[in-house]
């Protein structure tokens, strides 16, 4: 048989990212480059519980206010209701303590801090287990 035209040849899909970061504060939105800073920062604190029953639905959101140094203007805001399965508030905290272990974040444009001082994250287990 032939060799695969590269029409053919399969495309690796990139797989999401298990953080996902985005502006709240200002209209004008976050460049890609500022959401990956962000989001690289805050995904190597994060561990998310290993062994959680149908962790692939454990998806967290939480609001993130910074102050213009990056440190935290207040506690990390979950934005989902708590629910009563451990499981989900194990990930809760594992979001929380995250955040509160990769803050101040770093390299922010201070002249962009309207931009990025209210962050909403998203913390997907599923992206990160695969």
């Amino acid at each position: 048989t032939a060799p695969p035209t590269p029409q053919q040849e399969t495309q690796p899909n990139p797989q999401a990212p298990p953080v996902v970061a985005s502006s709240r504060g200002s209209s004008e939105p976050l460049t890609i480059s500022e959401i990956d800073l962000i989001r690289r920062q805050i995904e190597r604190c994060w561990n998310p519980p290993v062994g959680a029953k149908d962790a692939q639905d454990l998806v967290i959101r939480a609001r993130v206010q910074l102050n213009p140094d990056g440190s935290l203007r207040q506690p990390p805001e979950l934005l989902d209701r708590p629910r009563s399965d451990p499981f989900w508030a194990a990930a809760a905290d594992s979001v929380r303590r995250a955040i509160l272990r990769c803050t101040p974040i770093k390299d922010l444009p201070p002249g962009k801090y309207e931009r990025w001082r209210d962050i909403e994250f998203t913390f997907n287990p599923k992206d990160m287990l695969g």
